[in-house]
């Protein structure tokens, strides 16, 4: 009954350790560094019309003049102490496991007496985070052996994954196209033969095939030479890559980073939730976005929460497809691509801010209450409203009790229904600045930033008069321009970027992120 092949129920071969031909050459890692530095505000005469500075941005592409306008103060590579408040940051002692330790059992920030966060739950203790954190601190093979379901290495205790399984999944995704630590290059032998030549190919797990789903990418015509001198002298390979960063799908890195994120903030039952068609209110007009991950606070009502209703949001993530940021014949930190992408990182980050300002108030829609965006109109000419027949109709799905109507209506009809423009909050969120003091002019804003295999947290302390002024026309008197203010300026400190390969910086972003759910979801008493 059992008597078949158990040689297929053996398991696979680790696939660095299979003899292929090479993959494209590893994408060189790019880091956008566009660090402008803030100017006083006299200085800005002419720049506070926002609407004037970016109407052309499309013509002239994103200089220093954009950022100059919003007056934007960037600070790189500060390390967790000074950008985090340090109150809230777990101690290195916290890495090590709390039964070895007689030290100090509760939270950052918190006194022995119980607390709990702004939800009602209590704050996470040092078991909790020790018993999350310790996965991150596995080797890649071995977690890539208990992900993989494979004996674990010879010698080896095999990692026990129970937290950041999802991400260790997505993550080694990930080192398929950017993992260059195995990456070993050789001739092939002559005496290898036929059938072993095969068999390598059959148990490669279709590389090809793989590598034909990713994207096609641009390389120099140097690195196109010495690949095709590669492939010319039938070099072999092993490693884990079976294909370039550049060449990777989008998707996984998003899925990884979100995870990551997610499985942090759970502890203090919050939620990452993904949104697109992002527009951010720049006076007057509806800026687009990327796409912007947000984390929000689930409420403690079951009946609310049951709903999917959210509250917040509470900080963002943000992942880029973008592997270049500079041409080569632009200087570091003043390329276009990477201008254009502070320009965006800052722009989500003030949508983040706008979205927390929005507690307590009710949108104004463009139009409302003007006449142009209610009363039926026309001019008078011949053929009618519209100029079409009437027996020209479109289908409207009404409902109507249990059951869906069709009603037809005319493209006259249809015409004649003046709506103001839709709505751009969302639905089934709870706007709320939490974290955030009422009396506190200033709001803290952090957002989680990716790029390639790295990501870094983002901090913008943005003034509440800097965001109604974004929410406001322009000045039309150029004397109002001159004015002082003090309070428009965007202060950015960012990380150094935490690669997610290596497990030191893999543990130094966890407690990061923990020590801003920690600032953020502190006891209103806090605020």
């Amino acid at each position: 009954m059992f008597g078949g092949n158990l040689a297929s129920f053996a398991p696979r071969p680790v696939e660095k350790e299979i003899q292929r031909e090479p993959p494209p050459l590893p994408t060189p890692l790019d880091f956008p560094s566009c660090e402008p530095r803030s100017v006083c505000t006299h200085q800005l005469d002419g720049h506070h019309d926002l609407l004037n500075v970016f109407s052309n941005i499309l013509r002239t592409g994103p200089n220093a003049r954009h950022l100059q306008a919003l007056n934007i103060d960037l600070i790189a590579d500060q390390p967790l102490e000074i950008l985090l408040p340090t109150k809230y940051l777990p101690p290195p002692s916290w890495l090590r496991d709390p039964s070895d330790d007689e030290g100090n059992q509760t939270a950052p920030g918190t006194t022995e007496s119980p607390q709990t966060l702004s939800n009602g739950t209590p704050i996470p203790n040092r078991k909790s985070f020790h018993e999350t954190i310790k996965e991150l601190m596995y080797d890649n093979d071995d977690a890539f052996c208990t992900i993989r379901r494979q004996q674990p290495l010879p010698n080896r205790t095999p990692a026990r994954i129970v937290y950041f399984r999802k991400f260790w999944d997505g993550l080694m995704t990930m080192a398929e196209f950017w993992d260059t630590s195995q990456d070993n290059y050789f001739q092939k032998s002559d005496s290898e033969s036929p059938a072993e030549e095969k068999q390598n190919q059959a148990s490669a797990i279709n590389v090809d095939e793989l590598r034909s789903k990713a994207h096609e990418a641009d390389y120099e015509a140097s690195e196109h030479k010495d690949y095709s001198e590669c492939k010319s002298q039938k070099t072999r390979y092993t490693g884990r890559r079976i294909d370039s960063g550049c060449g990777m799908p989008k998707n996984y890195r998003e899925d990884t980073v979100q995870a990551f994120v997610e499985t942090v903030v759970r502890h203090f039952r919050c939620r990452v939730d993904m949104s697109f068609n992002q527009k951010l209110k720049f006076q007057g007009m509806l800026v687009p976005l990327p796409y912007l991950g947000s984390v929000y606070r689930l409420p403690t009502d079951r009946d609310r929460a049951k709903k999917g209703i959210k509250e917040g949001p509470v900080m963002g993530v943000w992942c880029r497809d973008q592997t270049c940021f500079r041409k080569a014949d632009e200087v570091v930190g003043e390329g276009k691509q990477e201008t254009m992408d502070l320009l965006k990182e800052t722009g989500l980050m003030l949508l983040l801010a706008q979205k927390r300002a929005r507690e307590g108030r009710e949108e104004e829609l463009p139009g409302s209450g003007k006449w142009w965006a209610n009363a039926p109109r026309w001019g008078g000419g011949p053929g009618g409203e519209v100029g079409v027949p009437e027996e020209e109709v479109v289908e409207e799905i009404l409902q109507d009790g249990p059951q869906k109507k069709k009603k037809k209506l005319s493209r006259a009809d249809v015409w004649r229904e003046v709506k103001p423009p839709s709505s751009t909050w969302e639905k089934g969120i709870t706007y709320q600045h939490i974290g955030k003091s009422t009396t506190a002019d200033f709001d803290e804003i952090y957002l989680v930033s990716s790029v390639n295999h790295h990501i870094s947290l983002v901090h913008l302390h943005a003034h509440s008069k800097y965001l109604d002024h974004l929410l406001q026309p322009p000045v039309l008197e150029k004397n109002n321009q001159s004015i002082p203010r003090d309070w428009y300026c965007l202060e950015i400190r960012r990380s150094k970027w935490f690669d997610l390969l290596a497990a030191n910086d893999r543990v130094d972003a966890m407690r990061g992120i923990w020590a801003i759910m920690g600032y953020l979801m502190r006891c209103p008493e806090d605020w």
